[in-house]
């Protein structure tokens, strides 16, 4: 875990360092005031060019590593992981989400998880689907599927937001 923090911290002062602003104008990547790599600014006129160098330079996340990283915090060892997805594009400032159980509860949540390990647990009063079908969707969306009260699948979005220290969660029936 150290080692990863160690290495995103170099990764993130080398963009910084290469990436200097050219314009006055930067277009940020997401929320003000954010320390994760996902938030690096980059000026509007160089998106295209700065932005390959950087994706191979920047850590990929896979549905592996967000499982690992979840696992590797202590609290989360007596969890049981049921399925996870990757968050390639670091939206909502996240690396992944995680389905999971916990031994002395009947329903299963999710786990919104950050690079550094934490995360922003949901629960779920539903059993999901085997298999659950959990998908990153994009801009912070999710798709998961969830048995109805017929024990047919019904497929579900999660829309996870950030508003500065507020946490937002939607689930609607996917269309």
């Amino acid at each position: 875990m150290k080692m990863l923090l160690s290495l995103v911290c170099c990764l993130l002062t080398a963009l910084l360092a290469g990436c200097a602003p050219a314009s006055s104008a930067p277009a940020s990547t997401s929320l003000p005031d954010s320390g994760s790599p996902a938030s690096v600014s980059q000026p509007a006129g160089e998106a295209a060019s700065a932005s390959e160098p950087a994706a191979s330079e920047a850590p990929e996340w896979t549905d592996e590593a967000v499982a690992e990283l979840f696992l590797a915090q202590e609290q989360n060892q007596r969890r049981t992981v049921l399925d996870c997805a990757a968050v390639p594009d670091g939206g909502e400032e996240l690396v992944g989400v995680v389905l999971y159980a916990e031994p002395e509860h009947t329903d299963v949540r999710l786990a919104f998880l950050s690079s550094d390990g934490t995360f922003q647990p949901m629960g779920l009063e539903a059993t999901p689907a085997d298999p659950s079908g959990l998908a990153y969707l994009g801009e912070g969306k999710f798709r998961l599927d969830l048995l109805d009260e017929n024990g047919a699948p019904s497929g579900q979005v999660i829309t996870f937001r950030r508003d500065g220290v507020e946490t937002f969660f939607a689930v609607e029936p996917e269309e």
